[in-house]
This record gives C-alpha cells, structure tokens and sequence, in this order.
C-alpha cells in the first residue's frame, strides 16, 4: 500500500500487557484492576486489526477518509468466537460492581476455587488484553499483528501505591529484570521496518510511591529555574550510578547534589539508589533500538516522576528521543504540565530530545475520592468535554513541536475518541508532517478499538505498522 508521503506512518503502536499474577503490591496486575484502568480511556470496542490496503479516494482530504463505522473491514480478520469473547468482556468491564471489587472477587475466587480453576475463568479476560507470558507467546501475537501492519507497545503492569513501598529492594530488582527482559524482547519481535518499538514502564516499579509523593512534593516547591538545576543535578547522578561520570560519589555528596529538594537522607539514598536502576533501563534502550515511555500515575507522584523523566531524557535524548514521559489530558492541568515540562528540557539544552506519550488517563475515580476526602481541588475535568478539550491541546502542542524539531521531538496519540483521531489526521495533513521517520504514531489498547485501528491502517496511512 503506499500513500502521499505526508500521510505515511511508520507505526501504529497498540498497547499489551504481559500476563501477570494478581499481586496487591509490586506488580499491581489485578486483572479487574487492569480493566478498570482500560474502562477510563475512551471508547470501549472489540479490538483487532486487519491486512492494510489502499483506498483510492483521489484528493480526498485524509481525516474525511477515516470510516469507523465499516466493522466488516475492522473485523474481518477475527473469528466468530473472537467476537463473541470480545463482547462479552468489554461488557463485563462496564459492569461497575464488578470493577469495584474485583480484587475481592479475585482472592475469594482463588481461596474457594485455587488457581488453576480461576485461572480457567478468568482466561477470556487475559486473552482479550495481554499480549502473552513468555516470549513465544508475545512472538504469536506480535506476527499476526505484523500481518495486519500492526506492531506491539508492551506494558508491563509493574507498580506500587503510597504504603506499600517496605522492604521492597527484591521487588526492585525482579522488576528491572522483568522490564530488561521486556525491552529485549520488544526489539526481538518487531517483524515491521520503520520506527523503533516501544516499551513502557512505571517508575513505582523501581521506586516506592512513598517516597516520590515526598520528592514530588519537594519539587513541587521549586521555582522554573530551580527545577532546571534540579533536573541537571538527579541527570549527572543517574551517569555517575551508571558508571559513567568517573569515580563514585560519596553518599555525602551525592545527597548534598539533590539539597534543593529539601529531602531526608534517607529518602535521598533511596532515590539515588533507584537511579542505577533507571540507568540500565535507558543504557539497554539505546542499545536496542528502543524507546523507553515512562507513564504518568496519580498526582500527587506525577511531578517526581517527571523530575526523574527529564533527567533520564538529559542523559539519554542526545538527541534521538529514546526516553518518552506520558501526559494526562483528564487533568486539567494536563497541557500545562506537557507545556512546562518542555519549557525545562528547552533549559537543558538544544541537543536534548524530548518524547512524550499522550493519554486521557486512567486514575479518575481514586483522584477525585482523594481530592474529595482530603479537602483540595479537584484535578479532574469536570466533565469528558473538558478532558476532550485538553488533550486535543496537547496533541497540538506535540504536532507543533515535531514540525519546529523533527530530530529531536516524538509522540504517540493514545486514544481512542473517533473525534480526537480524525482531528490529529487532519493536522498532521495540514501541518504536512513526514512520518516516515517515526516521531508521530497513534496507539490503542490491545484487544480494543480496532474500528479505529484498523482504518488508521487501511484508509489514511501505509504504517509500517507497529503494534
């Protein structure tokens, strides 16, 4: 298939899960838990995706291409038990007694029935989601999504929650070990030319929550110029904890480089030890090929979460983006935080590249139950429009900063909102972006919305798709 160059994705990335034990800390991979996240982004549909082809629409503008409604196109590729897997499941996640207390449901289901018969009832729910538990399973999906022009963005669901960062350093280093894994295999089974693939990871699954709602606090405090110094000075300490930055610091030093933070000592030997971790995860990126999307959590982490973000960009943008922060447009303060933060890696310097991953977002309930039950504004939206509002703000944000740095910025457009898609076509045709070089990509979740993936493929651009 081949289109005007301006309309020529390299990827469009959908997003899976490695199949995970419920766990109530360290790998918070819940099942129910998972698909309450996923019931907060945007449109629940069946998802898959089918062979890419070539419309010949003439000069019809790209976005008015986009047919979302063909779900014989969208579907044809799936089996009839496909479908019917897919219905009943993303109508059992709309189910909200059942997304509340799914945790409960889990352990009582596992103590009355064992393992292996839960893990029987709940199989319709992992093969909707998640990708797969081994790399032979993730080399399946990964080849029948090729076939489709699709390519994989792996989502480990690795992560912690304020009070449950204890004697967490085991947890630590099976996490890194995980996500190393992950990234290896990411680049291993990316059959599709074009962009590099993508693998996602959460900075709670290398550092307690606890303690960067401390650091985020902190940072919260800081003026612009000082977050700059700030992101500087956690950027030459994650090089000296790679081994880079010549001898070892002492921990008297290296604590004094973090003193614009206001931290306790302890809390900052816990954060510089978090850095040599952070180090290997961007140190085994840029060897193969990948980029590393950090995602945002709740609100009161987001900021530390950015700070170590940034300073993994400082160290590892040079210029490519290999390490890409993630924005959430159901905060108001959504296109701020993306605006601020690229203000400060502007600070950094020209030769530091800046990636990000924009999402709606996926912590609305527990945001607004907290904001209610400790007495401050709400950060949330007042309503779905609004959050529409913000992150068609950030998508233009981001599309204006591909054409003014197409070296050196990136983004991928995770929705899954009809209209937000057929905006962002229109601009990147609009604003004749070249994506060839892969700096702009779209992203569903895996086992959703394939009436939006799959005419993203067949109708507008020749991805050279990655999933």
């Amino acid at each position: 298939m081949f289109m005007p160059s301006r309309l020529c994705v390299p990827a469009l990335r959908l997003l899976a899960t490695p199949r995970l034990l419920p766990s109530r800390s360290g790998s918070r991979g819940s099942l129910f838990t998972f698909h309450r996240r996923l019931s907060h982004f945007d449109v629940p549909a069946i998802g898959s995706e089918t062979k890419p082809h070539r419309k010949d629409n003439g000069n019809k503008p790209a976005a008015a291409q986009l047919n979302f409604g063909d779900h014989k196109t969208a579907f044809q590729h799936k089996t009839v038990r496909e479908l019917i897997r897919g219905l009943v499941v993303l109508y059992a996640c709309a189910v909200d007694p059942l997304v509340s207390h799914s945790y409960k449901l889990l352990t009582l289901g596992e103590r009355l029935l064992g393992q292996r018969m839960l893990r029987f009832l709940v199989a319709p729910f992992y093969n909707q989601f998640v990708a797969g538990d081994s790399g032979e399973e993730l080399s399946i999906v990964s080849n029948r999504l090729a076939d489709v022009g699709v390519r994989l963005m792996v989502a480990p669901m690795l992560e912690t929650d304020v009070g449950e960062g204890h004697d967490m350093q085991e947890m630590y280093v099976k996490n890194l070990n995980k996500t190393l894994n992950l990234i290896d295999l990411s680049r291993q089974h990316c059959t599709l030319g074009g962009a590099r693939p993508i693998c996602q990871t959460k900075i709670t699954a290398h550092l307690s929550a606890d303690i960067l709602a401390r650091v985020s606090t902190s940072y919260q405090s800081l003026r612009v110029e000082e977050r700059v110094a700030a992101v500087a000075a956690v950027a030459k300490l994650l090089v000296v904890a790679g081994g880079d930055g010549g001898p070892p610091m002492s921990s008297s030093s290296a604590t004094e480089a973090l003193r614009p933070l206001v931290l306790t000592d302890s809390d900052a030997l816990e954060l510089i030890n978090s850095l040599s971790r952070l180090y290997l995860l961007g140190e085994r990126c840029c060897s193969a090929g990948v980029v590393l999307a950090v995602d945002a959590e709740y609100t009161y982490t987001n900021p530390a979460i950015n700070l170590l973000t940034l300073a993994m960009m400082a160290v590892f943008n040079t210029p490519t983006p290999v390490i890409w922060n993630t924005y959430q447009g159901y905060l108001k303060a959504g296109c701020q935080s993306l605006e601020h933060d690229l203000e400060l890696v502007r600070a950094l310097g020209p030769d530091v590249g800046f990636g990000a991953k924009l999402v709606r977002g996926a912590y609305l309930e527990r945001e607004r139950s907290l904001a209610l039950l400790e007495a401050y504004p709400d950060p949330v939206n007042d309503t779905y429009e609004d959050t529409s509002i913000v992150y068609d703000s950030m998508v233009e944000v981001m599309l204006q900063e591909v054409v003014k740095n197409p070296d050196t910025r990136a983004v991928v457009i995770a929705t899954h909102n009809e209209a937000s898609v057929q905006q962002a076509v229109a601009r990147i045709e609009l604003l004749d972006i070249e994506f060839r070089a892969g700096n702009v990509v779209f992203g569903q979740v895996y086992g959703m919305a394939e009436n939006i993936s799959v005419p993203l493929v067949s109708d507008v651009v020749c991805f050279e798709h990655q999933k």
